[in-house]
This record gives C-alpha cells, structure tokens and sequence, in this order.
C-alpha cells in the first residue's frame, strides 16, 4: 500500500507536532513554511552585535508541570535536558521592595504577606470553590467578575489573581474568559503538586525546539520546505506563491486563525489577538537574587535571570529577560522609551544599576485574546473539507493559547489525517 502523503503547512508548535505525529503514523511528510526559520511563536531573536550570550529570545516562554504532551514533544525531539524543572515557589515584590512567595495550591497562600490573613483566608476560599466550577459553563463572564461574584475583592484580584491569570492567558483577569482562567486554576494551582512546576528552558528556542524538531524530521524522511509561502490549499494539495503545487492525501493547515480561513476561503474567525512586549537587559552589576520573580502594580509582570538559566552569566553584572503580558499600550511605545521604563521598574524594585545592553522584541499577535464569548470562535480541528484539518492554538484544544495547546492541536489533527488511510485508502477519492 502506498504512503499516505501528507503536506503540514506552517512551522510552529503546532505544525512541527503534526509533521512527528503523521511520520510516527507512517505517511509521508512535507511541512512548508513561510518563515527561514521554525518554531512559529516559540523563536530565539537574529542575533545582533554586542548581544550577550546566547541572543535573546522573543519573550522567556514558560511552561507548568501540567503541560504533559509538550514535555513529551520536547523529550522526543532530545530536547529534555534543555528544561529546568523548579518547584512553584514564586517570590513577589511590591512598591516598597517587600517581598512575599507564593507556593503551589491554598495552602502556599499562608505565607503570602502581601495580603491579610483575612484576605488570604478569603482566596484560599474562592479558589476552592473555583476548583468546583466546570469551566464550560462560564466563558460568558470574564474571570474577575466571577471572582467578585465569588466574594474575592479588588485588591485580592489584583495582588493575588492577576499574578498568575495575567502571564497565563496573556490578559488581565478583567479581559480574560472565566472559562479559560478556571481552567487554568484547576491544572495547575489546585491540580497534583507537580502540575504547578515551572518549566523554563535553558537553551535558546529556536534551538532546543525549530532546530531539534527539524533534525527529527528529516532523520524520519520527512521533507522540510524554507521560505515558501502556500497559495491556496485544495482538497488534493496546495498551491505554492511561486506558482508550484504539491500533491497530498491530507493537509494540515497549522497557522494562525485569520491566515488559516483565509487559505480555506473561509470567513476570519471572530478572535482578537492579545500581545506581549519583551524587554532584555544587562545592568553592570547583579541587582535580582531570584532567577525569577514578579512585580506588583507594575507594567514589568515577571522577570527572570536569562544569564544563570541558560549557564551564561556575564562577566560583568545581570542578564535579565522582563515579560509584559497582554499589554497593547505598550505597543506603540519607543523602544527607548519602553528600556528607560522596565529599567527604572527594575532598579526602583531591586536596586541602583548602570544599564550596559537593551533590546526590546515585540509579539502585536503573540495570542489569540481568550476573552469571554472566545470559545464559540475556536474552531474543530475538522473542516469543511474530508482531507483538511486545522491546528494551532486557536482551535479547540480545551487549553489557553500555550505552547501545551499548540502541540495538542497538531497531534489531534494529524491523527485525524491518518485516519484517511484507514477509512479510504491513501490517494483514494474521499468526499466532504
């Protein structure tokens, strides 16, 4: 029997974990992407000179114990040894320079001096009667209202809630959906200890996730096509921009939502996009104890120790990647203007430094936005078409927009594309 032909379009998380999964399943392979390089969101920046080492990436991408198909993604491209796993322990400075840590499940509440014991009581509550909600019965209300109806106040939202929902779904708890942030809560906070772990990389993403995952694929025969942009995808194969063609049983359409339906002649999904704004920093003089921590009422959410993860401490002073999730008004912001304000947050919090090295990398799309009503947007990993699938994190993974839905979206898509060669047989006509 003939190889089931397979073309992946898009080189992301998503494509890269459908392109392993189909070669797993036996088909044949090709993954066209647009970009020189893969790992779509997940990508370490061109490097430049006087970059310390390794180059930035764009953004210090973080995953949790929870994420168990990503962490198999990342164990079968040989990767593994390139996450640092850390227990949940997560210090959190204010204004004053006070600082306070927050532990995994309620019990990490109690000694967390940013909040009463009253108020700290009052959440270790609420989050237990989150851990009792179906998240699917509450996307028509952002978290922060839920939180409220559940008694939790301001001030408890934002020094407690707003610490985790805000990186995890890349919006504030007043933006983002309840269903999502329930979600959230459950896997991780209130899941098995382990589920809240940390998980940072210790290389550079491109790496430790494009370059491993690529060098899998063509060991496997998979063929891997640069620079290509897809026209248009047909019941039989694509269309290339460069007026070529490639033939396949099955495609996978692994982009973002509004460059997917338009592949398919389909109307944009209703998703808005939620962005992230990364500062790296090198300062002449080590300021930050921690190899991560967060910052309240500050536009610098988490900062983490880029140096010492990745076993590359400078020198000379403190290598330092700051996080800015969901932040629009920082969009349009000069970069010199965004260095000089991350940089004060920095130094007003931990202390005096002369700031050697910036760059500041920008992701206007880095999410979809996880609002309330986001749900009825998220597409099936099906189509319209019997030989077409969808992924990306966009689709209805049951996740937040993570690195861990990206890759449950790629293997759900490709194991219904092998499907194809069970129910029809490779090459043979299949109806929509």
């Amino acid at each position: 029997m003939r190889q089931l032909r397979t073309v992946v379009v898009g080189g992301g998380l998503a494509g890269l974990s459908a392109a392993l999964e189909l070669v797993d399943g036996g088909a044949s392979v090709t993954l066209v992407e647009a970009r020189p390089t893969l790992g779509g969101a997940v990508q370490t920046l061109p490097e430049r000179d006087g970059d310390p080492a390794p180059a930035p990436d764009n953004g210090q991408h973080v995953a949790l114990g929870a994420c168990s198909e990503y962490l198999a993604f990342i164990e079968q491209i040989g990767s593994g040894n390139s996450l640092a796993r850390i227990k949940l322990k997560l210090p959190v400075v204010d204004r004053d320079r006070r600082v306070s840590t927050i532990g995994p499940g309620p019990f990490g509440l109690l000694g967390y001096r940013h909040l009463s014991w009253r108020e700290r009581l009052r959440v270790a509550r609420v989050a237990q009667r989150v851990g009792r909600l179906d998240p699917n019965e509450h996307d028509d209300v952002s978290f922060a209202e839920l939180l409220r109806d559940l008694g939790q106040r301001p001030a408890e939202i934002d020094r407690f809630w707003d610490v985790f929902i805000r990186p995890a779904l890349n919006l504030p708890s007043s933006e983002a959906s309840a269903s999502l942030a329930i979600f959230t809560v459950k896997t991780a906070l209130l899941g098995p200890k382990s589920a809240s772990d940390l998980l940072l990389p210790l290389a550079p993403l491109s790496e430790m996730h494009g370059d491993a995952a690529a060098t899998l694929l063509r060991a496997r025969g998979a063929t891997i096509m640069m620079r290509a942009n897809v026209e248009s995808v047909l019941d039989g194969g694509v269309e290339l921009a460069d007026g070529g063609s490639l033939e396949a049983d099955a495609v996978v359409v692994a982009t973002p939502a509004a460059e997917c339906a338009a592949l398919l002649g389909e109307s944009a999904p209703n998703l808005g996009d939620s962005p992230i704004v990364s500062v790296h920093l090198w300062f002449d003089r080590p300021i930050m104890e921690p190899s991560l921590a967060a910052l309240l009422d500050s536009p610098a959410h988490w900062v983490f120790d880029r140096g010492r993860l990745t076993g590359h401490e400078p020198e000379k002073g403190q290598y330092l990647t700051v996080v800015s999730s969901g932040v629009p008004e920082l969009m349009d912001v000069r970069g010199k203007d965004i260095v000089a304000l991350i940089a004060g947050e920095l130094t007003g919090r931990f202390g005096e430094a002369e700031l050697l090295w910036s760059r500041v990398s920008r992701e206007p799309r880095a999410t979809f936005a996880g609002s309330p009503g986001s749900a009825a947007s998220r597409a099936e990993a099906r189509t319209s078409r019997a030989k077409v699938f969808r992924a990306g994190t966009w689709t209805q993974t049951g996740w937040p927009a993570t690195m861990e839905g990206a890759v449950r979206s790629g293997k759900k898509a490709a194991r219904l594309a092998l499907e194809l060669e069970g129910e029809n047989g490779p090459g043979r006509a299949v109806s929509a």
